[in-house]
């Protein structure tokens, strides 16, 4: 009986990996070059950065206007939204300062003002997303290249990815029970708590969780000389059944760093143009 069980299981999540699908993308009309896309959960804003991360940018979606919010280095790395859209965070340091003295800087979206978030590190992003939000961030111990977790609250740190290796890029779940970690080219998935073993999903770089946390996406790169990307596609990885799927298959485009947009859309960047696009997925 758990034989036939296991085995329905399988039919079951891989009928549905096979029906998943990623429609024809379309192109924003965006007119410069942008890369790493990270939509505002009402979907009405979108955070925009240059090559190398540099600077962060605020694209108004219904108006199709982009706006420098940052110029300065590395901040368009891991930035972040709330959940009620009114406010995105992100590293800041002025151009004399190292980037081990960045902050976490706030804007409002409403009021238009920027804030720098003091007794924050800046390690903490993408999960810090404000202190009236957050109780538990995690982010690299970059001593011990272990993905740790810290209570807001309490203060109280622990480990998360017990095993042996180095841990990179951890992206928390919406519900704050789950994280995804990358340990080479490998994705594994982690109960919060620190208290499990840790599930390999695929390979790649995970980006994005879905709305219900069933799915994750990313994407695969690929490069003939070790340095410069010469190909790049999307995949979908299923949580719970542990198995990914490429949703792309494209030379003319280097798809990277998905977000998922809503309930079935994804939106991405052209590593090759600075194009973004959106396509709506079939889940």
């Amino acid at each position: 009986m758990k034989t036939q069980l296991v085995f329905a299981a399988t039919l079951i999540s891989s009928l549905t990996m096979q029906a998943q699908k990623l429609e024809q993308p379309k192109q924003l009309p965006v007119k410069e070059s942008f890369n790493n896309p990270v939509v505002s959960p009402d979907g009405k804003f979108v955070l925009l950065t240059k090559e190398h991360n540099q600077g962060v940018y605020l694209l108004n979606v219904k108006e199709n206007k982009v706006k420098q919010i940052s110029n300065s280095s590395g901040s368009g790395y891991a930035y972040t939204w709330n959940q009620n859209s009114s406010t995105f965070y992100f590293r800041e340091k002025s151009k004399a300062d190292y980037h081990s003295h960045a902050v976490i800087a706030s804007y409002d979206i409403k009021s238009k003002k920027l804030k720098k978030q003091n007794g924050t590190n800046p390690n903490w992003l993408p999960s810090f997303k404000g202190f009236e939000e957050n109780k538990t961030v995690v982010y690299t111990n970059l001593s011990t290249l272990k993905i740790e977790a810290r209570d807001l609250e309490t203060q109280k740190s622990w480990v998360i990815t017990n095993e042996n290796g180095q841990y990179y890029n951890a992206v928390i779940s919406n519900n704050g029970k789950k994280v995804a970690v990358h340990k080479g080219a490998d994705i594994y998935i982690y109960d919060i708590d620190g208290k499990s073993t840790g599930t390999k999903i695929g390979t790649g770089i995970a980006t994005s969780w879905s709305q219900d946390d069933k799915y994750l996406i990313g994407f695969l790169d690929e490069s003939k000389d070790g340095h410069t990307v010469s190909n790049s596609d999307l995949y979908l990885f299923d949580v719970e059944f542990h198995k990914s799927k490429k949703l792309t298959d494209t030379k003319d485009i280097y798809e990277m760093f998905p977000c998922f947009y809503g309930n079935d859309k994804v939106m991405f960047s052209d590593d090759k143009t600075g194009k973004i696009y959106v396509s709506e997925l079939n889940l």
